[in-house]
């Protein structure tokens, strides 16, 4: 029991240790520290510890002194504390024992976020589609000489021959390319009957710069001597008469893609010995059939070359039957033809990007693709964001699709705002 000498003793003591100018220390016995120290009354956030102005106690029989164990700062008397305080969402504030609680106002806590929208519009659908392509040659064929003998000169893989240029030799003696379609089936001397074989060959010597006069189908004086001109300056004997197989037509230049004989070799007739394409560049490429509608013959597209640099181009064809591919999926064959294949100077076989944009629809309804909801059992709906932040769901039929947006149509109109993820 307290006396109250022991009590006057503390009060003197705790007068003491508030004059100005004494030094703070501890107070032997107890580890207590001066009120003046300015220590805070603070909880752990475990719960397990309350400490007032450097004075600590455990809760519970752990502390060994029990919830009686706080000192007033100001007299050092106990301070009674029989209640455990769980407070959530308040202020709290403790001053000589006292325990004030301040209500937090919900106007001091963010407002919920409102969600993010997005304008039901009329306009253009559009869509691109971006294909893998290889820059190559157009008008694969094979091209064989009807002269029999031994082959004495062979052009390499790679290279370019044009009209008017020995195509290759056999027993020394050149066979030339001549600009046609009209395959060599005779001898064209002077005499011979009129044939179309006769036309095409006057008209590509005359496209040479040769002499021949009227290009038709009748052998004159003229040819004669436009053919001696022409065997003078390729090499051959100069004898007016084209035997069959000194010449081969095939039509424009072309390019060497593969030598099938072999210097030395015997030209057989009507055996390939050469592989060839036009030098005219172009771009093919595989198009899966669910996209066939998007590229059509004549569309415009932009050609991205292994330099980065685009050039523009068109699609030429679109085989109409499908075919398997090397991985064995069906697809249609496209061929783009480039509007000014000459600037092209890739490498034959060099992968390319082709881009084409088409436009899928025109002053239709649309919303982006992500504001489509499904609707549990089938359908499709958007949420219809009110003015004051209400949200309704609204059913919708969708229709074309294109630059991240589609068609809707319903109960919905342009300028109604809708939902979108945040």
């Amino acid at each position: 029991m307290r006396t109250p000498a022991a009590g006057a003793g503390r009060r003197a003591a705790a007068a003491e240790r508030r004059r100005p100018g004494t030094a703070a220390r501890g107070d032997a016995g107890t580890g207590r520290v001066p009120a003046g120290a300015g220590h805070r009354r603070s909880r752990s956030r475990s719960g397990s510890r309350e400490t007032v102005r450097g004075q600590s106690r455990q809760d519970g029989p752990r502390g060994g002194r029990g919830h009686q164990g706080l000192l007033h700062p100001d007299t050092g008397e106990q301070v009674d504390v029989r209640a455990k305080i769980v407070i959530t969402g308040l202020a709290v504030t403790v001053t000589a024992g006292a325990v004030t609680v301040v209500a937090v106002r919900p106007s001091d806590e963010p407002p919920p976020a409102r969600p993010a929208t997005s304008t039901v519009e009329i306009r253009e659908l559009t869509r691109t589609e971006v294909l893998s392509g290889t820059l190559t040659y157009r008008d694969p064929r094979e091209l064989s000489s009807p002269k029999g003998g031994t082959l004495t000169w062979l052009p390499s893989v790679g290279q370019d021959i044009a009209p008017g240029s020995v195509l290759l030799s056999v027993d020394t003696q050149p066979v030339v390319l001549l600009d046609g379609t009209v395959p060599a089936w005779r001898d064209l001397a002077p005499g011979v009957s009129d044939g179309p074989d006769v036309a095409q060959l006057e008209s590509s010597l005359a496209a040479l710069g040769y002499d021949v006069g009227t290009a038709d189908a009748r052998w004159t004086s003229r040819t004669t001597k436009a053919v001696k001109r022409f065997q003078e300056e390729t090499g051959a004997a100069e004898d007016g008469v084209l035997a069959l197989g000194e010449v081969v037509f095939t039509k424009g230049s072309v390019h060497i893609a593969e030598v099938k004989g072999h210097v030395g070799g015997k030209n057989t007739p009507g055996v390939p010995v050469l592989a060839v394409q036009s030098t005219d560049r172009v771009v093919t490429l595989e198009l899966d059939p669910a996209k066939r509608d998007l590229l059509g013959q004549g569309a415009q597209v932009g050609v991205t070359l292994p330099s980065g640099k685009v050039v523009p181009g068109r699609i030429a064809t679109v085989s109409t039957a499908l075919t398997p591919n090397a991985q064995g999926k069906s697809v249609h064959a496209v061929t783009v033809t480039l509007d000014d294949p000459a600037t092209v100077t890739a490498p034959a076989l060099a992968p390319v990007t082709v881009r084409h944009t088409a436009t899928v629809a025109a002053g239709v309804l649309s919303v982006p693709l992500s504001a489509i909801l499904g609707v549990p059992g089938g359908g499709y709906a958007v949420d219809v964001v009110a003015g004051d932040g209400a949200v309704t769901r609204v059913p919708v039929e969708l229709g074309a699709w294109g630059d991240g947006h589609v068609q809707v149509s319903g109960a919905i109109a342009a300028g109604t705002r809708v939902e979108v993820p945040a």
